[in-house]
């Protein structure tokens, strides 16, 4: 039975349904029927005996939602659970021949169907209580499903020995208090469910799935930092850090940098970059200069706006290396550029500016801005605070220069000491 022209769904989706007539030996469940359901014209969702069904992410992803839910519910199936019980997809990552339901690897992501309604689920394990409270992580995650039509309904955390106050018995307040602080170290689980707003095909639940699983994983150390923000932006989520504001470790650009403009222009353009990264190189943290998000005001802070991708035609890791090794001294410890596509021969640049040696600041840059006049025979120094930035003043450089005459008088001195020292007294 097929017939997936004559019933339409809300979203457009393909319509699911428990077909009776079909109870044949199923290779790929290794059982026969009624462990399975049909999502017209794409496969089947397939049930093992007594366990979760699964199916192929290119089957699933073609479902309407509902009719998901409502295959569901079909009381003819075999071992059926709804509606008094959640019944649960896994989302294998094999499809066609390699596809089997014993072995099939599966998706972190998986869907809860309930008699009312359809969630994407995630999950993870922190080594004790979370810092936040249930409710401030959800609207932490709530932009990442906001971005699918989705919204986060319900964060809640789960510990191996539990909430002691819902034992069941009641212990001296002391004693309850006392393990409840033991239980605050203990390994938590972090459940997340996320749910549609309106119609929409089972392919745009998951993504949310995975986009809030994404963002919470960033999120593990207690905030996004410049790791998980550059593993989002390669894993193609750059998304997910709207709302993020610009701080010391971050710099957003929407447009390349011009540096292949002659003349004064594009010198202009090659000192702005080495002073950017300059600001960073004489701060105190890691640090990213992102080219493709753009900045937005918002409650008198630059955020994350959107996302610009740039032509990648127009972003030559090479020149950018060579742009700044040549403008800065001295060159950058470990310094890295790349550049990360993102669609129809578009992307986004990384350049990321690892925390530099405290003894080898203030790092120059060779060429100076003085409003609109550009002077490349000047040095500037230019440091890094929040999301703006600072000059070096003629003192401070002052006092670097100072500093190190000392130092090296004080280990001229030392030498001589030592000198003399190796020097054998006349007999």
């Amino acid at each position: 039975m097929d017939g997936g022209s004559e019933i339409q769904t809300k979203s457009g989706g393909a319509a699911v349904i428990f077909d009776e007539e079909d109870e044949g030996y199923v290779e790929s469940v290794g059982g026969f029927g009624g462990h399975q359901l049909h999502v017209l014209g794409h496969g089947w969702i397939v049930q093992p005996k007594h366990g979760a069904f699964i199916v192929p992410e290119d089957v699933i992803s073609a479902a309407d939602v509902d009719s998901l839910r409502l295959g569901m519910l079909d009381n003819h199936r075999c071992c059926q659970q709804l509606p008094g019980s959640t019944e649960y997809v896994n989302i294998a990552l094999e499809t066609g021949a390699d596809f089997h339901a014993h072995s099939a690897d599966t998706d972190s992501v998986q869907l809860w169907v309930e008699a009312d309604r359809v969630f994407a689920v995630t999950e993870t394990r922190t080594r004790r209580v979370p810092p936040w409270s249930e409710l401030e992580l959800g609207r932490l995650l709530a932009p990442a499903a906001r971005g699918h039509d989705c919204f986060v309904s319900e964060v809640y955390y789960e510990s191996r020995g539990g909430d002691p106050t819902n034992w069941g018995y009641v212990l001296p307040p002391a004693e309850a208090e006392a393990l409840r602080r033991t239980a605050l170290d203990d390994p938590h689980e972090i459940h997340v469910r996320v749910q549609p707003n309106g119609p929409m095909t089972c392919k745009q639940l998951i993504a949310a799935g995975r986009d809030v699983a994404a963002l919470l994983d960033a999120y593990q150390g207690g905030s996004i930092t410049v790791a998980s923000a550059r593993n989002l932006l390669r894993g193609g989520r750059a998304s997910l850090l709207i709302g993020l504001p610009e701080n010391e470790w971050l710099e957003i650009k929407s447009r390349a940098y011009a540096l292949r403009l002659a003349g004064a222009p594009g010198e202009r353009q090659k000192i702005e970059l080495a002073q950017d990264v300059a600001r960073f190189a004489n701060g105190d943290s890691d640090a990213v200069i992102v080219i493709g998000l753009k900045e937005a005001r918002r409650a008198s802070m630059s955020v994350v706006g959107s996302v610009t991708p740039v032509p990648l035609s127009e972003i030559d890791v090479d020149q950018y290396r060579a742009v700044i090794d040549a403008r800065l001294v001295p060159p950058i410890d470990g310094l890295g550029i790349e550049r990360v596509c993102v669609a129809n021969e578009e992307g986004l640049l990384l350049i990321s500016i690892p925390r530099q040696p405290k003894e080898m600041q203030p790092y120059l840059v060779q060429g100076a801005i003085a409003g609109d006049k550009v002077e490349g025979s000047f040095i500037s120094v230019v440091r890094r605070r929040g999301e703006g930035s600072i000059t070096t003043s003629a003192a401070q450089i002052h006092a670097y220069l100072v500093a190190g005459r000392a130092y090296l008088k004080g280990a001229s001195v030392m030498q001589d000491a030592d000198s003399a020292a190796e020097v054998e007294p006349p007999s």
